[in-house]
């Protein structure tokens, strides 16, 4: 049976971050099948191989001056050497872009999600391993009590730019010729921390996911 093999490359949005267990203390990460990856698989089924590559505080080019190791283009390669053969990778960064530490655009934070797109598809990709597909998922909204949250790293700049991604992600994916879905208009952050997703979220996003995919893949 051939499997198709998808890598989802995001931040603590992948990884499974769960605000609700961190305030209460009781859980840091979403069980995997109820993170977006792991209810993916479940209804892919086994003709499909998810593989997880999330890293909380995670942003698309950008060094965060408050903690190394972040920067998704400096991890991407090694991600892509070890899950390939890929069909499909699915590139969901840009919220830990809209942190105030960087103030930086919506053209600015697209211009990211490109770099990631460049690559993947300049990548030396090993025998027998064709370049694959490109989603590019623009993420949720930053909700509006975000600047509420003690010590939080996210602000109004962070709030309004989150609505504005979308747009100029679309843009890029237009240009890259790679697919596109906008988060935001299938799943809300949580009202605990205004940023990560509830287990509702995660179980829309699979759900959204799954159908691009399909589509993407169609004969």
């Amino acid at each position: 049976m051939s499997v198709r093999t998808v890598l989802c490359f995001g931040d603590s949005n992948t990884y499974g971050y769960d605000p609700e267990g961190v305030a209460s203390g009781t859980r840091f990460r979403y069980p995997f099948d109820v993170r977006w990856p792991g209810v993916l698989q479940g209804l892919l089924g086994p003709e499909w191989l998810i593989v997880e590559e999330g890293l909380c505080g995670r942003t698309t080019v950008h060094r965060d001056p408050f903690e190394g190791g972040l920067c998704g283009l400096d991890d991407i390669s090694v991600a892509l050497a070890s899950a390939q053969p890929i069909d499909c990778v699915v590139l969901m960064l840009g919220t830990n872009d809209m942190k105030t530490c960087f103030n930086l655009s919506a053209n600015d934070i697209a211009r990211g999600i490109e770099s990631l797109v460049l690559a993947v598809k300049r990548f030396p990709w090993a025998v027998g391993c064709p370049s694959p597909k490109v989603l590019i998922v623009s993420p949720p909204h930053v909700g509006k009590g975000v600047d509420k949250v003690v010590l939080s790293s996210f602000g109004d700049h962070s709030v309004r730019v989150s609505h504005e991604v979308a747009r100029s992600y679309r843009v890029i994916a237009e240009e890259q010729t790679c697919a596109f879905l906008d988060a935001a208009g299938v799943c809300d952050p949580s009202p605990v921390d205004h940023i990560h997703l509830t287990p509702e979220g995660h179980e829309a996003l699979a759900h959204a996911v799954k159908g691009t995919l399909e589509e993407l893949f169609r004969p």
